[in-house]
């Protein structure tokens, strides 16, 4: 049998065994713990070598409230008590940041 690339307790931690949380402890999450997400994202198949994933992490009240209106009504109470929200889009029209061949 082959041995799986991935340890089934990874997988576990991952995906089988994971949830969603509903209440968050006060520990701000620093800026090098979003560099190192962000860098792990990063990695994730892409479009032509090119990343179209967008991400805005908003953590300060103010900014949580402007975000509040476009919460549902289930998670907004988690999103304003959470030390960090990440919003994720993705952006269609990348390709036009993609780098072009200038021909002479």
């Amino acid at each position: 049998m082959t041995e799986p690339k991935i340890a089934d307790s990874a997988l576990d931690l991952l995906f089988r065994r994971a949830r969603s949380f509903n209440d968050f402890t006060p520990q701000p999450v620093t800026d090098q713990e979003l560099r190192t997400l962000y860098d792990l994202a990063k990695w994730g198949p892409t479009t032509a070598n090119s990343q179209p994933q967008r991400l805005v992490f908003v953590r300060s009240a103010a900014a949580k409230e402007r975000l509040a209106p476009a919460l549902s009504s289930q998670n907004r109470k988690k999103a304003m008590n959470a030390p960090v929200v990440a919003i994720l889009a993705y952006d269609m029209r990348f390709y036009e940041h993609l780098p072009r061949d200038r021909k002479s």
